[in-house]
């Protein structure tokens, strides 16, 4: 590989981690601003929402988030307490954890759901055309594609 390619990866990298973290921390602060469950509680709510039976094993979830497991594991406890999941013994396996979003858990899906678009729209859609999107849509699905058996 060449030392030009490298550097542009390097960059290209370095500007996606950065758009990353100042995007995720605008869109924290506007949650908090306005009332709304921690930005992770609507992440991991949202990944229990579209699963199928709207619930995932604690491992299933583990990977899809930027948490520790120990982490997420109070987290889980946290919005357990707060009656947005229920946790669930495992039928086929003893250890097992499975995690369900709880109708208060989805209102408060619903109550975000909004801001949440507006924050898309503002920090990171008005930078694009639609074309753009669809590439950027299509190559982190190839990559997501590409590592999802290796986390």
């Amino acid at each position: 590989m060449s030392s030009a390619i490298h550097e542009r990866q390097v960059a290209a990298w370095q500007q996606l981690l950065l758009c990353e973290s100042r995007i995720v921390r605008l869109v924290e602060r506007e949650f908090e601003v306005r009332g709304l469950v921690p930005f992770i509680f609507y992440d991991i709510l949202l990944q229990l929402r579209y699963a199928p039976d709207q619930a995932k094993r604690f491992r299933d979830i583990t990977p899809e988030v930027v948490l520790s497991r120990s982490a997420l594991s109070r987290c889980i406890d946290r919005m357990a307490a707060l009656g947005l999941v229920k946790k669930l013994d495992c039928a086929d396996d003893p250890r097992g954890l499975i995690i369900r979003i709880t109708v208060a858990g989805k209102k408060e899906l619903k109550r975000a759901w909004p801001i949440y678009r507006e924050q898309i729209e503002k920090l990171f859609g008005r930078h694009f055309k639609a074309t753009e999107l669809d590439f950027l849509a299509d190559r982190f699905a190839q990559i997501s594609r590409a590592l999802k058996d290796r986390t």
